[in-house]
């Protein structure tokens, strides 16, 4: 499997700098048609190799082969070795990487772009991963808007450490989305882009911390990880109302569940993708058809009323429990071929 490790470039010289600006904007003008600009020659292979149909407007990323990078650590530092034209053996760069780099990793090809002018560099990390634990025990995650991730832990049946996860990314939005409106009211377009660019940081920030925390329960109970599958609720949402619609297509579900799905098969946790048709309607006690009131309230004319996400969350873990035997041993098991709507 491959990880992807953001690295931010700090304490540049001014010399190192002007050196790294140059290569950089010499393979921009490259890719513009500037055959004879100075640009390392595997630089220069990189760009005909990766970018066949460049467009004029776009600013694409130096690509580090991997058969170049020289990563190692000195005292507090982490340093890369960049190749660039006229300097023999590169130039030597420190990097702070996000998280910690993976042990017994093999590097692939890299990439090191410039953003608000400032240098960053993915590496890219491949490795075997762990192999999958499988329990008895299963996790289930409902994605939601008021709360982006409700969790609820089933172990032999009994409904265990109910959660709420990620509750401030509704209020980060809000607040933007306000933001924005009034932004755009003055004719402010560049704020407007550099707020976005902070929504995006602040938003992933709580999901990364949320999709570590559902990975981290999973793996000390050894459970699985059941995720209500939201593919195509942008779609079912065209008929619903304006606020509906923005709300729904703002809410970062796929990300969420991507990150989850990277950060459990680096644990070694199995995650089940479930169909989540009537999981939210159906009460998990009785099985019968309710209704929700309110956005955060379900209803069953026989049980009485639950909070509708982990109402959600129950049902969820519930479909891949009561098939537990059946399920497949891969990274993330798709559901299987049973009628999960009438069940």
């Amino acid at each position: 499997m491959r990880l992807t490790v953001k690295c931010g470039v700090v304490r540049l010289t001014k010399r190192k700098r002007a050196i790294l600006e140059a290569e950089y904007d010499n393979l921009q003008r490259f890719l513009n048609g500037e055959r004879g600009v100075r640009l390392y020659s595997a630089n220069r292979q990189q760009a005909v190799r990766y970018y066949k149909r460049p467009k004029p407007s776009k600013e694409y990323p130096l690509s580090l082969r991997h058969d170049l990078i020289d990563l190692h650590k000195a005292k507090t530092f982490w340093f890369l070795r960049v190749r660039v034209h006229g300097v023999r053996g590169g130039i030597r760069i420190p990097i702070i990487p996000h998280r910690e780099f993976p042990k017994d990793a093999e590097l692939g090809e890299s990439k090191l772009f410039r953003r608000h002018g400032n240098f960053y560099v993915n590496l890219v990390f491949k490795f075997d991963a762990p192999p999958l634990c499988r329990g008895n025990s299963v996790l289930g995650v409902d994605l939601g808007e008021r709360v982006i991730a409700a969790t609820v832990l089933l172990q032999n049946s009994w409904i265990k450490r109910p959660r709420f996860l990620g509750r401030e990314v509704r209020g980060i939005r809000r607040h933007h989305a306000w933001l924005r409106r009034r932004l755009q009211e003055r004719g402010l377009k560049r704020v407007v882009k550099r707020i976005s660019d902070r929504e995006k940081r602040r938003v992933d920030a709580v999901l990364h911390r949320v999709s570590k925390e559902i990975v981290e329960m999973a793996d000390r109970t050894t459970s699985w990880i059941a995720i209500g599958d939201l593919t195509g609720i942008r779609r079912k949402t065209k008929t619903k109302g304006k606020r509906l619609r923005r709300i729904v297509g703002n809410m970062p579900f796929h990300r969420l569940t991507g990150m989850i799905i990277y950060k459990a098969m680096m644990r070694g946790v199995p995650v089940v993708l479930v169909n989540e048709a009537y999981t939210s309607i159906t009460c998990h006690v009785c099985g019968r058809r309710g209704f929700r009131p309110s956005q955060a309230r379900f209803r069953c004319p026989e049980c009485g009323e639950f909070n509708a996400d982990l109402n959600g969350a129950i049902n969820i873990a519930r479909k891949v429990e009561r098939h537990l035997g059946y399920m497949p041993l891969c990274g993330v098991a798709c559901e299987p071929a049973l009628d999960y709507a009438s069940a």
